[in-house]
């Protein structure tokens, strides 16, 4: 699996979410997973200090907890590009980006994965109602101490996040240098507010953005929760029609499944005009589901099939 430069890190170009791992995904089925992807080449794991309260009977520490005993068992904690987030809800407490906050909630992480530091660290959600400048100083704080390497914005609108930016700059604190944001080949329904304040569809005026800025997006919920394979799953704000039909038909052209030519185009839409470096992140709780999306990450796409997808 290729390797791409997003600041000081080099990480996969695909991002392995760990989401369910430890509450709906079992530790043999996690530990199966991860391993195959590390044999893979893969070595970016995505997850967050919230990861799954929502599950009846989980906290929101399963997913680090589990992570955190993988990478002592497999000694491999140096293979691995390790993120994970901070300032999203657990069980209706623990939203917000004030330094408190983040200095709390970066210990436990640290506790929790067995580890001295995290490689990109994200704020989980904007929290409007604390300053920029606090979360960013705080934020810079855990860089300069070596507890982070890199940080991440996700869930931010696109006007937030270049104040956050040109507040950085001019005050010399780190900056966000990777966005987190939903984002597939199908297109949302503008007229659907997002589960969630700030959980936009990545709209072609962020894209545009963060391509002008050489800021590279890693897109959660790229393979719309299994919705490629199986209509019946495909959440209801998606929209299909010719779209899905053209990708369909050159999915079967190409011997591949529908997310495995979704991952593909991601992974290549960055020669397009318009386009940034994009990374998709996806979970699993198989080998055989992430050998067949991973199938993505090395399928050739020619300019003119690139611009029949586009096109659709």
């Amino acid at each position: 699996m290729k390797k791409l430069n997003i600041d000081t890190l080099s990480v996969s170009e695909i991002c392995l979410g760990a989401m369910n791992f430890g509450s709906t995904t079992a530790k043999e089925d996690a530990y199966r997973v991860l391993d195959a992807f590390l044999d893979m080449g893969g070595n970016f794991i995505d997850t967050s200090n919230n990861y799954a309260h929502w599950v009846p009977g989980c906290t929101g520490d399963e997913s680090e907890t589990l992570l955190g005993e993988w990478l002592k068992e497999r000694g491999c904690r140096d293979k691995v590009v390790l993120a994970t987030k901070v300032g999203f809800d657990r069980k209706g407490v623990g939203a917000g980006l004030k330094k408190e906050q983040i200095t709390y909630w970066i210990e436990q992480s640290l506790k929790k994965l067995g580890t001295d530091y995290i490689d990109l660290y994200y704020a989980h959600s904007d929290d409007m109602n604390t300053p920029q400048e606090e979360s960013l100083a705080a934020f810079d704080s855990l860089i300069r101490q070596g507890k982070v390497r890199v940080l991440g914005a996700s869930n931010f609108d696109t006007w937030r996040l270049a104040e956050a930016n040109m507040v950085a700059k001019s005050q010399g604190l780190s900056p966000y240098s990777v966005m987190q944001q939903r984002f597939s080949y199908l297109f949302s329904k503008s007229d659907v507010a997002p589960k969630y304040l700030f959980n936009e569809y990545t709209s072609r005026e962020r894209l545009r953005f963060l391509a002008d800025k050489n800021m590279p997006l890693v897109t959660y919920s790229c393979l719309l929760k299994g919705g490629y394979e199986n209509p019946a799953r495909m959440p209801e704000e998606y929209i299909a029609g010719e779209r899905y039909e053209a990708l369909l038909h050159m999915a079967k052209e190409k011997g591949v499944s529908p997310s495995a030519l979704v991952v593909a185009w991601l992974r290549n839409v960055h020669r397009c005009p318009g386009f940034p470096t994009v990374l998709p992140l996806f979970s699993v709780s198989s080998i055989a589901h992430l050998e067949e999306n991973c199938k993505g990450a090395s399928l050739s796409l020619s300019d003119e099939e690139l611009a029949i997808l586009n096109k659709a």
